[in-house]
């Protein structure tokens, strides 16, 4: 229970650092397409990350295979963008992080019963 505070307190602050550059790029009148670039779908999924995480914290169920599955993608997108371009050190912190995360709320919690 405490693991999944924690990462549900660290994928907020992520969520919430994420769409507030993008709304400070967007408010000084900066190009969004770059990096950080601002696509509708990848804003939703931030936002529903907000809503998760936030419910992770409190220890929902639901909210922990939400955010198992943003952290999966996050991961598949920069092993991929790795494979395409390499990665800076900021995105390769990103991707070990949503890596560990995935392992931790996939992980089975309890020994099955037969």
């Amino acid at each position: 229970m405490k693991t999944q505070r924690t990462l549900g307190i660290l994928w907020l602050a992520l969520f919430i650092l994420i769409i507030s550059l993008w709304l400070w790029k967007l408010i000084r009148g900066d190009d969004v397409s770059g990096s950080l670039g601002f696509h509708p779908l990848a804003g939703l999924v931030y936002v529903f990350g907000v809503i998760a995480s936030a419910f992770l914290i409190q220890g929902a169920r639901w909210a922990r295979i939400a955010i198992g599955i943003i952290a999966l993608l996050v991961t598949v997108l920069l092993v991929w963008i790795l494979f395409k371009s390499g990665l800076r050190w900021p995105d390769s912190c990103i991707g070990v992080f949503a890596l560990v995360s995935v392992v931790l709320l996939f992980w089975p919690r309890h020994e099955p019963v037969f």
